[in-house]
């Protein structure tokens, strides 16, 4: 798609669809990886009761979840292999996310995790341009410069279609003011639909967005989004990055081995360390004084 209307689209409507933008070798091998921790999937809890649930973890990578109607989410999956790191800085749209988030002085990623979830599976609607988090800013100068908090892209790794729990999106909400009639308590607006808790896809104004696999949606996190209810057989299989600019810090603080630092090229370790601490000269107490 000429990059013209690829700006106007994702100024318009809040995200961009980016076909075939995983090879078929890639997915397979991510797939692979999901055959091979699918213990996981059906259990991602070392302990539950009704009170506590301990988590699992695969090295670095923890198995999380909310509920189990969100499915499981494999946090820092990046620690999953090289097919996994090298989407960190992905050409097929690495080049956009730098663009659109205009960084002067780098990216981070604010999270990065691949989410399992099954029959019954969705997510409520959060989100929207009422919202006032500075992740979530929205700014096209016309100038050619950019200003986005957050840009979200979620890869299908199977296809996505009706009935398989698509994202969903309220396309434009991003830039609008008014508060979603879902996102609204007590004439306040509100970040999540924590009071119907109802699958996005039921809510006024949205939109589910198919994919096949490999393909991905990239959309800025202002947007008011969701899944749809997964009401097929089987699971919907996807990973999510979630791009900020530097100083937007990791959400869950999860550490970085050794072994994925020295494998990383200089710019991936930029974004998955975009910042690191300053110490000052070590002077002997001597010189001092």
């Amino acid at each position: 798609m000429d990059q013209e209307i690829q700006d106007y689209l994702f100024d318009l409507q809040g995200y961009l669809i980016l076909e075939n933008a995983i090879s078929k070798d890639d997915l397979d091998k991510m797939n692979a990886w999901i055959d091979a921790h699918w213990a996981y999937v059906e259990q991602p809890w070392e302990e539950n009761t009704e009170d506590k649930r301990i988590p699992r973890w695969i090295g670095n990578i923890e198995t999380h979840t909310y509920n189990i109607e969100k499915g499981v989410n494999f946090q820092n999956i990046i620690e999953g292999g090289d097919v996994f790191e090298k989407l960190i800085d992905h050409p097929a749209w690495v080049g956009l996310v730098r663009k659109y988030i205009h960084e002067v002085n780098g990216l981070s990623i604010h999270e990065n995790f691949l989410n399992v979830r099954g029959p019954g599976g969705f997510i409520h609607i959060h989100c929207g341009g009422h919202v006032p988090l500075s992740y979530l800013t929205f700014r096209q100068e016309n100038t050619g410069e950019w200003m986005v908090g957050q840009i979200n892209v979620l890869m299908a790794l199977n296809d996505i279609g009706p009935g398989d729990g698509a994202p969903v999106l309220v396309p434009g909400s991003h830039k609008c003011t008014e508060i979603h009639p879902r996102l609204k308590q007590n004439g306040k607006g509100m970040v999540y639909d924590g009071v119907t808790g109802k699958p996005a896809g039921t809510a006024f104004a949205t939109q589910e967005i198919y994919l096949k696999a490999g393909d991905v949606v990239m959309f800025t996190d202002a947007i008011t989004h969701g899944s749809a209810e997964r009401t097929n057989e089987g699971y919907r299989r996807s990973i999510v990055y979630r791009y900020s600019p530097r100083y937007v810090r990791e959400r869950f603080d999860y550490p970085h081995s050794d072994e994925l630092l020295a494998r990383l090229t200089p710019d991936q370790r930029k974004i998955i360390q975009p910042t690191s601490i300053r110490r000052p000269p070590q002077v002997a107490l001597s010189e001092r004084r």
